[in-house]
């Protein structure tokens, strides 16, 4: 009877012995990486850098229109009798402040002169035969017109000088806009008003200036 108590003993104390060598679960580190924290340790583009990056190429492929492309054009200069016009031709910039710098550049006009406003026109007609669907329009084109407005810088000039002078400052600039945008006209102003001198009022638009 002792031995059958002693033998149940020892399996009691062996079933012990293997339930605390079995394998138990592995205890995650607290430093361990979860899938969340993994995730956001991903260096991702923010959405401000992808604009900011695409904005730079879309700049990038922009062209520069501020670029000012350069022309030949013929310019009117006073002689030096100040009784008619030499001319010549240089390379100048494409618009009508490049030709007005131009004529600054060989004191055919004063400096400070400045383009305030240029626009053409063309005064041609428009003409409607027929009625309804079987109308045709047919247009016939008129005289280029420029309409030049400039700093009040040339209207000085032209007003503190005498008629020979005052014909050459204005001879300058109409001849040479109206060659070099092959126009018919040019209307004159001085900062939005019409000019004035001593001399004249000049209310109406000039043609090409010939002296004889």
């Amino acid at each position: 009877m002792k031995s059958i108590w002693l033998r149940l003993f020892a399996l009691v104390l062996a079933l012990g012995l293997l339930t605390g060598c079995g394998a138990s679960p592995t205890a995650e580190p607290d430093d361990a990486p979860t899938k969340d924290s993994a995730a956001e340790k991903v260096p991702t583009e923010s959405t401000e850098d992808s604009d900011d990056v695409q904005q730079e190429l879309a700049e990038d492929e922009i062209p520069d229109i501020a670029v000012v492309e350069e022309t030949e054009a013929t310019l009117y200069l006073p002689n030096d009798n100040a009784d008619g016009f030499e001319t010549v031709t240089e390379t100048v910039k494409a618009n009508p402040q490049g030709l007005v710098d131009a004529l600054i550049a060989h004191d055919a006009l004063p400096e400070g002169v400045t383009v305030n406003e240029f626009r053409m026109e063309d005064n041609g007609t428009e003409t409607t035969e027929g009625e309804g669907d079987d109308a045709t329009v047919s247009y016939t084109p008129g005289d280029s017109q420029i309409f030049l407005d400039v700093s009040q810088a040339f209207g000085d000039a032209a007003a503190s000088t005498g008629t020979a002078g005052e014909t050459m400052l204005l001879g300058s600039l109409v001849n040479t806009m109206l060659t070099c945008y092959n126009a018919e006209t040019l209307t004159l102003t001085v900062d939005g008003a019409v000019l004035e001198t001593g001399h004249n009022v000049y209310d109406t638009p000039f043609t090409l200036m010939e002296l004889e």
